[in-house]
């Protein structure tokens, strides 16, 4: 939100939703909305344009009215008197409103009582009589009781208004809360899946702070504010209907600079977020996925590209800057040119009325009108921005309201529907389905697909990436129905069928399963309906997925929380909790989407057996990509291109030769018949020796017809590093960081500033000025409200009046003037603060090592604040802020300087109520921080509660968890609500207090004031420059107060700013052996030497323990073994993202682990498990992989396409190469995903390629053309893979065998089958035929 200066009281939402404070503010009374940083963010200056009052703070114009936001304040009635209000809800907006109405009739009255005041003081001043003394003492003591009143007054309607409101707001959100999740949560797929990305939570959390922020304290607000406008003019009209109908021309003036400059900033500043946040998500990006970037030596890239957006965003940041500068000097220039005006006007009036003789225009009537008009005028233009928040407000709850009142397709809570299907007992037939899915409606996914599932039976689906296997499942499920067809259970389409009971008949396990933040024990009882024996039921499925084993090894067994998604759980124990959570509730349909991909060969085993006992009681259906788990189902059905092309038993789908059988030849590692071609009958006689072997030849000999034997993919699962934390290192270095003095931080931070100092400079001369301008303001004021004293001539007042006018116009164009041109200064100047602490920031963040970024609990988000928080923090301080602090403290001086100089005998009475002033002051900014920070954790739970329900909705379908997690979330509001509720109460208490405080003060003030006078101790001059001089310029240092938090942010921000651009790179650190150059040459060698590792975080138990391997240059080897043995963290030794504990890592003759800098990686490419894109396009995500310095052409990006088989699929989007990816790549499959990585490898022209499970995610087509290309690198590259698939490496020419940490075998995939008991076991287990 960007603001505009307007001076007057801070008034503070106490509930406000986004956690921070919301500072309302008009002059003299509260109006304006926007969080404490937005506010301070701008240059907001203390200003008295009359004796009243005042405050300085911003108040939001960016948000202009529009013809739709007309529009949608008609719908706003409909906004506060939906979603079942209650009588309650009724008597809180009626109470509001007339409450908010007598708010604003106080303000009018102690504008007349001010006048009369003045009129009382001229009465004293002309007539030198005893008498008149003791009747200005009367009337004086009269009036101050007047104000007391009022005040109270002005307390209890405030305080009445703004809690009525509040509650209005809290119960109308918590009605939205509530509703919106119990509709959303019973969505079908589809509709879920058609919303943008995140739209769901951004509803519950977004649309939901716009319906309360339009329902909240704003509306009594406004209604006082109209209220106030009113009453003003009937004051003013009755007094001097002549200069209240001169003033009526400054409302539109005030309106019109704020349409005007909201507009345009607006508009630069969406242009403006819009550039920063895509230089944001490079940042995040590179942050989150940093052994990326360090492999491929990016930083240099990524840093470019994001100081490419940052640069763009140059202009619309020194655009807006100068518009919002702009916006203040006319601010400004509007106010002072009204007093002027208004003044000039008045002293003609009276000095017309002194000529005559009459009565006719008093001073204190003249002060009246101009204290109440300009004032009301102004505020009434700041209606303007809450015209679109209430519009805003009524437009987010239709939003809402189209979902809440949107009936679900397929409603998962409903009772309607059929409950008497057969489910076990009856075949599943799928008849004529066509299927699309809404995000892609022009590419078809099912074509006319028939086939029946039969009862009691494993049915196996097969066929290659995106040919529809899933989509069955989906359907199977009713997460969706066929666009045509149908699907049936015997005589019953799906259709027709209760969704609660066909779900409730069905266990599935997801590809990727989903696990909510809860207990393993929850997790898996969430398959169950509704049983009490819940824990020996749990236990038992557990066993059944081979899951029981590690739970009860966990320090808190099946009580032991998950984390969020499943974090706290390696994929493979995921996969077996999602397993059991299907079998505990003992389905008729057990559906397995690659429901044991994630496992080692010896769990898949133990789990496929649970299965084969299960599928004789149970409807099984599967989806197989590893053809090992599908050759002993019933049926076998191949999906391919949304067709089935296929169906029958293994055997004979083997014996036609179609899809199938090449699916199976493509699959095959090399014979295991009893031929000598791989084992031989002596291999056999050794196999029959072990029991595990014995027993899985035994089940496979059923199968034996003297063909080939196939294995399929992956039974060893590539163990993933875990975060990991910098020892001795780390803590010397922190060491290092705790040394460096404020003094140093000073300096370091001035550097950065210093190329910007001649900007910086400019603006602090005008922030003097600024500050000056209010010190000359009480003079001319006072000596104004002097000269129009009817004690002397007519022409004195004619004369001094246009004097004086002349001055107020003076100041007006001063004050214009010093605003742009020190608005204008600043906001360049952060600007490019802003680029250089943000580009330097990056810099150092993307050049710290793997171990530095997981140590002390650091995270992508948190270390993306130093971006995004910190640098903003420090470039605000460097902008308006240090220059709002420098006019404030030059207003503060220059007001004690002159009161002193003045009358300091009316200034020593005055001065104790200084803190009176100040901790008014405090006690806003500390209760609104209270509240704020209250509010914003309280509704997290529920927020999360929201995210988890959102990203799990086909687990929470498919379980009919919706009225549960409904529960779930009612319970995490029911807290913060109260909590909420009570804050209300007795912070707007403390609030309203604080607001009506200043108002005794003033009364003190014109009580001694008067008093002085009286005695003949100072004229009405001196009181009228003291009081302004004085008062209004300590309250003007509640500016400072409000940025406390602002400094003190950026001076943390400066302390974590400067400790990371002066932190060293470990890369840096080592003692170094010998200098090396790497010499280029056809390929590379590497050798792990008795490595030792243990990750920081996990001294206990060590990765790699004495690891031996050696790779020739030009070699293709591969490294297999069991899940958590060590392959990943080879990798990471081998890019040296870690070093070891003990041992050499020695590339081409040199080891790396003692050299400085990281100049080896240019000959080294890696494909990563985890499949990553970058925001950009399809382009530069392939070249980012090319070497530093080298920037790929056209022709070479093309041709490492071709080789990884995805040139052809980019060609067929709509732009080409020039396709944007999103950070997540979701407009691409997996397979295309994991493509464009192994293209990103090979444009990079590598010595040595590292492929950890590069083709996991692949059809066999796209993984045999990549093999193809791999052979052609043969010679010139050296190749490393991970597998799991164990056809894809038994061609290499060393095969090392991972396990506990050591390299317990190598050698060909023939003398492995040989020699090792476990490749043995793994390579039978994966086979197809024997």
């Amino acid at each position: 939100m960007q603001n505009t200066t307007v001076h007057g009281l801070y008034f503070c939402h106490p509930t406000s939703i986004d956690g921070n404070p919301e500072l309302l503010a008009v002059s003299r009374r509260s109006l304006s909305r926007g969080d404490h940083v937005t506010f301070t963010a701008s240059q907001c200056r203390p200003k008295r344009l009359q004796c009243c009052q005042w405050h300085s703070c911003t108040i939001s114009s960016t948000h202009i009215p529009t013809k739709d936001d007309l529009g949608k304040s008609f719908a706003y009635l409909r906004l506060l008197f939906s979603l079942d209000y209650t009588i309650a809800d009724v008597l809180l907006i009626i109470g509001g409103l007339l409450f908010a109405i007598c708010a604003g009739i106080p303000f009018p009255l102690l504008g007349i009582v001010f006048g009369d005041l003045i009129n009382d003081l001229n009465t004293v001043t002309c007539s030198s009589s005893d008498r008149a003394t003791a009747d200005l003492s009367s009337a004086v003591r009269a009036k101050v009781l007047y104000v007391i009143y009022i005040t109270i007054a002005n307390f209890c309607f405030i305080y009445a208004h703004s809690t009525c409101w509040c509650l209005v707001s809290e119960r109308l959100a918590r009605r939205y809360r509530r509703r919106y999740f119990e509709s959303i949560i019973k969505q079908e797929a589809k509709f879920i899946e058609s919303l943008p990305s995140g739209d769901v939570v951004s509803r519950l959390v977004s649309d939901i702070e716009l319906v309360q922020s339009g329902t909240s304290e704003k509306v009594g607000l406004v209604i006082s504010t109209l209220s106030y406008f009113v009453a003003a003019y009937v004051v003013a009209f009755i007094k001097v209907p002549k200069i209240a109908g001169m003033l009526v021309s400054v409302v539109p003036c005030f309106f019109l600079m704020a349409l005007g400059g909201g507009h345009y900033i607006k508009k630069f500043a969406g242009r403006l977020a819009e550039k920063v946040n895509a230089a944001t998500s490079i940042a995040s990006s590179s942050l989150s996925h940093l052994t990326l970037v360090h492999a491929f030596n990016a930083n240099d890239r990524l840093e470019k590209r994001f100081a490419g957006y940052l640069l763009q965003s140059r202009k619309d940041a020194v655009r807006k800057a100068t518009t919002h500068a702009a916006q203040l000097g006319c601010l400004y220039f509007i106010a002072y040119s009204a007093n002027a005006l208004a003044f000039w006007e008045g002293s003609q009036m009276i000095s017309k009325s002194v000529a005559d003789g009459n009565s006719g225009t008093s001073v204190g009537a003249v002060y009246t009108v101009i204290f109440v008009l300009i004032d009301a005028s102004f505020i009434l233009s700041q209606v303007a921005p809450f015209i679109h928040v209430f519009a805003s407000a009524a437009g987010a709850s239709e939003r809402l309201l189209q979902v809440i009142n949107r009936p679900s397709a397929i409603d998962g809570t409903s009772d309607s529907g059929d409950k008497t299907a057969a489910f076990g007992e009856e075949d599943i037939r799928f008849r004529d389905v066509h299927f699309k899915y809404p995000s892609r409606p022009d590419v078809p996914v099912l074509q006319g697909v028939t086939f029946n599932i039969p009862p009691k039976k494993h049915t196996a689906i097969v066929g290659p990436s995106g040919g529809g296997k899933s989509t069955v499942v989906a359907l199977l499920e009713r997460f969706y129905d066929p666009d045509s067809g149908d699907v049936l259970i015997g005589d019953k389409n799906f259709r027709d069928i209760n969704v609660r009971y066909l779900r409730g008949n069905i266990g599935y396990v997801q590809q990727e399963p989903s696990l909510l933040d809860r207990t393993i024990l929850e997790n898996i009882a969430y398959g169950l309906v509704c049983v009490t024996e819940i824990v020996d039921l749990v236990k038992e499925a557990a066993a059944n997925a081979n899951a029981l084993g590690f739970i009860e090894a966990l320090p808190y067994g099946f009580a032991t929380n998950v984390g969020t998604a499943g974090n706290q759980l390696s994929g493979g124990q995921k996969q077996r909790i999602a397993l059991a959570r299907a079998l505990v509730r003992e389905p008729c349909l057990l559906i397995l989407d690659e429901a044991t991909a994630a496992l080692d060969s010896t769990s898949e085993q133990l789990i496929q057996a649970a299965l084969n006992r299960v599928s004789e009681r149970v409807t099984t259906v599967s989806i197989a990509h590893r053809l090992a788990t599908a050759k002993n189902a019933h049926k076998i059905v191949v999906v391919q291109s949304g067709r089935v092309t296929e169906e029958g038993s293994h055997t004979d789908l083997v014996s036609r030769g179609g899809v199938y059988a090449e699916m199976v030849r493509l699959q095959n590692l090399g014979k295991l018949s009893l031929d000598d071609r791989v084992i031989s009958g002596d291999m056999i006689s050794a196999l029959n020796a072990t029991p595990e072997t014995r027993q899985l030849l035994d089940e496979k000999q059923a199968f034996v017809d003297g063909n080939r034997s196939d294995i399929t993919e992956d039974t060893v699962v590539a163990d993933t590093p875990s975060d990991s934390r910098d020892g001795s290192e780390e803590e010397a270095r922190k060491k290092r960081k705790r040394t460096r003095s404020a003094g140093f931080v000073t300096r370091y931070t001035f550097a950065l500033i210093r190329p910007n100092l001649h900007w910086v400079l400019l603006g602090l001369a005008m922030s003097v000025i600024i500050g000056g301008s209010y010190s000359a303001e009480a003079i001319v004021f006072g000596h104004t409200v002097g000269s129009l004293s009817p004690c002397r001539s007519a022409e004195a007042i004619s004369r001094d009046g246009n004097l004086y006018g002349l001055l107020f116009f003076i100041l007006a164009l001063v004050e214009f003037g010093a605003n742009v041109v020190g608005g204008c200064a600043f906001g360049w100047a952060a600007d490019k603060v802003l680029y250089r602490i943000r580009v330097l920031s990056l810099r150092s963040l993307l050049g710290q090592t793997v171990k530095w970024h997981e140590s002390e609990d650091r995270t992508p988000g948190t270390l993306l604040t130093y971006i995004t928080g910190d640098a903003s923090a420090l470039g605000g301080i460097t902008g308006t802020t240090i220059g709002l602090l420098l006019a404030t403290a030059v207003n503060l001086i220059g007001g004690l300087v002159i009161s002193f100089s003045i009358a300091w005998k009316i200034t020593i009475v005055l001065f104790p109520t200084i803190p009176v002033l100040l901790v008014s002051g405090m006690m806003k900014l500390r209760v609104q921080k209270q509240l704020a920070e209250r509010h914003q954790k309280a509704f997290a739970k529920a927020t999360a509660v929201t995210i988890e329900a959102v990203d799990n909705i086909r687990a929470v379908s498919a379980f009919s968890l919706e009225k549960q997690s409904y529960q779930v979330y009612g319970r995490a509001l029911r807290g913060p609500y109260r909590a909420t509720i009570k804050a209300t109460f007795h912070g707007n208490a403390w609030l309203a207090l604080a607001f009506s405080i200043s108002n005794l003060v003033y009364a003190l003030a014109y009580w001694w004031g008067s008093k002085q006078i009286a005695e003949g101790r100072y004229s009405q001059t001196q009181f009228f420059i003291v009081m302004p001089a004085l008062l209004f310029s300590t309250q003007s240092c509640g500016q400072m107060f409000a940025l406390a938090p602002d400094i003190s942010k950026a001076g943390v921000a400066s302390s974590n700013i400067v400790e990371l651009l002066t932190t060293r790179s470990a890369e840096d650190e080592v003692t170094p052996g010998s200098s090396h150059s790497f010499q280029p040459s056809s390929s590379m060698g590497a050798q792990l030497r008795d490595v030792h590792f243990t990750y920081p975080h996990r001294p206990e138990r060590p990765v790699l323990k004495g690891l031996n391997i050696d790779i020739k240059p030009g070699q293709f080897c591969a490294l297999v073994g069991p899940s958590g043995s060590g392959k990943s963290t080879t990798f990471a030794m081998l890019e040296r993202f870690y070093r070891p504990n003990a041992g050499a890592v020695v590339i081409d003759g040199v080891d790396v682990t003692r050299q400085v800098g990281t100049e080896f990686r240019d000959d080294i490419a890696l494909v990563p498990q985890q499949n990553i894109l970058f925001e950009g396009t399809v382009a530069f995500n392939v070249a980012l992989g090319a070497c530093p310095g080298h920037e790929p052409t056209q022709e070479e990006i093309e041709e490492a396409c071709r080789m990884a088989n995805i040139h052809d699929v980019i060609m067929t989007l709509p732009q080409g190469y020039q396709t944007m990816c999103s950070h997540d790549g979701k407009q691409f499959s997996g397979g295309q995903r994991q493509r464009l990585s192994i293209a990103r490898a090979l444009v990079r022209k590598p010595r040595l390629l590292l492929l950890d499970e590069s083709t996991s995610a692949l059809d066999v087509e796209s993984e045999k053309r990549i093999q193809e290309a791999l052979a052609t690198l043969a010679g010139r590259t050296t190749v490393v893979a991970i597998a799991h698939r164990l056809n894809t490496i038994h061609r290499a020419d060393q095969i090392f065998l991972i396990e506990d940490g050591r390299c317990i075998e190598q050698g060909t995939h023939q003398q492995l089958i040989q020699r090792s008991e476990t490749y043995r076991t793994s390579v039978i287990h994966q086979s197809l035929e024997t």
